[in-house]
């Protein structure tokens, strides 16, 4: 647990407890008699204000203010609680309001059984006031900490950090085929492996540095040897594996297509050391059943939580794993519909690639590379793109020759045109991409990609290591569906997904969708009491929403 936690968790231990202790002093004073209540405050108006019958005048007044008093005093430890929890000021401001409200309400309720005492209306209205007010003087304050922060951080968020620039610097003159002498402090050591790890090049950005004069001690060499022999010979195995079961499925008959994976990893100087996770295939639907019978007979076992439109599988032994796909995007959701759609017909036309003595079949080069782009578009969209896939992009629009009018027009109708012509620039300065050979009037390339270059290297190959950016995805996304015409999900259809997509996460739901309203329950509160600050959740979005509108994303 990081300080700034156990901070966090202090606060909310004291908030929490001081409400308790004045919600019990508020009791307390509603449970008194009618008489000993007016007792109680007609002697104190009088010890104040000085005599007794000016204390009679006073009481109906002083008392109603009491109310404004003791639950605005009440609302404070409470809107501290709920920013504890990262509520925004909105949310932080109307949790609290409605908690005076409806405690408010009870403590009236509570009144009406006291002999002497009444539920009074105006005592709510004048207990929800005094919420309010505090709530609104706390969301103020809050308001404008939270803006002076974002406007600090979205500064610093457009900085590429050094260690970034070192890794992405390292792996640039691996894809160049250069040597990189640049010198390294040791200390820079463990954040130039960590960002290598995210990013899974490790072994390209560590076959530079061991043969150039980085800096780092013989010890901390060794490690990057054998780190990056340990996976390239795990690499090495899985590449034997896939190879033997695409032949097999090409004996019997099918001839699923292969993207990603290892026909991006034959484009870099060295095949054996661009790490592939997994290999996808898509198969049509008379082949997929081949071949999902195929790698069975193989000894692949279908991975838990499989989608509609794909199927994993593993192979144990070797650790190969094999995405079989229906469709290369989902087949659900409207904005992923008009992905597939702008793909056509990928089996139109395969072209094939020699890998190790092994023909593997592909969608042509146009759709290949579309493919390429969208799907690192959807993963920029929705958590953030790794920096490998744009080496990827820029290494294939190098290596073959394309319909670029085409290219832009299916860009352009899904408003990624600018996310293209950043991807082309980083590729002209980093992964030696020859920009003069886009011939195209759409194509502007951008002098300073700084800002998206920061945005990819912070997170992790998908944008996995930044919590923030996962959690916001929902919300680039959504804004993303509403700007090309796909409709904006609303905050319901977030907090209460399909059936189906709930049984995948509550296993508990299957045969027993009964028990549906108690799991939104579950999904809701885990999201809202979490230990993850959402207020940071929303800030990164906002900023990520800024960026991709500088990009033209966001129109």
């Amino acid at each position: 647990m990081t300080e700034f936690e156990k901070k966090k968790r202090i606060i909310r231990f004291i908030s929490a407890a001081a409400s308790l202790a004045l919600m019990g002093i508020i009791f307390f004073l509603s449970a008194q008699r009618g008489e000993e209540s007016d007792d109680l405050s007609i002697g104190l108006i009088a010890s104040l204000f000085g005599g007794f019958n000016k204390a009679l005048a006073l009481n109906a007044l002083i008392r109603e203010f009491g109310h404004i008093l003791e639950f605005g005093a009440l609302a404070l430890p409470v809107y501290i609680f709920f920013s504890s929890f990262g509520f925004g000021p909105h949310r932080a401001f109307w949790s609290t309001s409605f908690f005076g409200f409806f405690f408010a309400v009870s403590d009236e309720i509570h009144q009406f059984f006291v002999p002497g005492r009444g539920c009074e209306f105006a005592d709510i209205v004048a207990d929800t006031l005094g919420a309010v007010i505090m709530s609104l003087i706390l969301f103020v304050i809050h308001f404008k900490a939270r803006k002076k922060k974002n406007s600090q951080s979205d500064g610093e968020n457009e900085k590429i950090r050094d260690a970034e620039r070192s890794v992405l610097e390292a792996f640039s003159a691996f894809v160049r085929s250069e040597d990189y002498d640049a010198k390294l402090n040791q200390g820079d050591f463990g954040e130039f492996i960590g960002k290598s790890f995210d990013h899974k090049i490790l072994p390209m950005t560590g076959s530079v540095i061991l043969r150039g004069g980085s800096g780092f001690t013989d010890k901390q060499l060794d490690f990057i040897r054998n780190e990056s022999f340990g996976q390239v010979a795990v690499q090495t195995r899985k590449t034997s594996q896939f190879l033997k079961a695409y032949r097999e499925m090409i004996s019997r008959g099918a001839k699923p297509l292969c993207v990603k994976g290892i026909i991006c990893r034959a484009l870099y100087p060295d095949f054996d050391l661009r790490i592939s996770s997994d290999e996808d295939l898509v198969a049509c639907d008379e082949d997929f059943g081949v071949c999902a019978e195929t790698l069975l007979d193989l000894g692949f076992e279908p991975l838990d939580g499989g989608k509609n439109y794909e199927t994993g599988y593993i192979h144990k032994e070797s650790g190969c794993v094999i995405e079989l796909h229906k469709t290369l995007f989902p087949d659900d959701g409207a904005v992923y519909t008009r992905f597939n759609e702008a793909l056509g017909d990928i089996f139109e036309r395969p072209a094939s690639l020699r890998v190790e003595k092994t023909e593997i079949f592909c969608p042509c080069n146009e759709k290949h590379f579309i493919y390429l782009v969208l799907h690192a578009f959807k993963h920029f969209l929705i958590a953030g793109v790794g920096i490998r896939q744009i080496a990827d992009i820029s290494l294939f629009a190098k290596a073959t020759a394309l319909d670029w009018d085409r290219v832009f027009e299916i860009c352009s109708s899904l408003n990624i045109n600018g996310f293209l012509c950043a991807v082309l620039s980083i590729g002209k300065k980093y992964f030696d991409f020859d920009a003069s050979a886009v011939k195209c009037a759409d194509f502007v390339p951008v002098e300073n990609t700084d800002d998206i270059i920061a945005d990819i290297m912070g997170g992790a190959i998908y944008g996995s290591r930044d919590a923030d950016k996962i959690h916001s995805g929902i919300m680039t996304f959504n804004y993303y569906a509403g700007t090309i015409g796909c409709g904006r999900a609303t905050v319901s259809t977030a907090l209460f997904p399909p059936a189906e997509s709930m049984i995948k996460k509550y296993p508990f739901l299957k045969g027993k969708k009964y028990l549906l309203p108690f799991a939104y329950l579950m999904r809701i509160s885990g999201y809202i009491f979490s230990e993850h600050d959402s207020g940071n959740t929303v800030s990164e979005a906002g900023r990520r929403e800024k960026l991709m509108a500088r990009y033209g994303i966001f129109k």
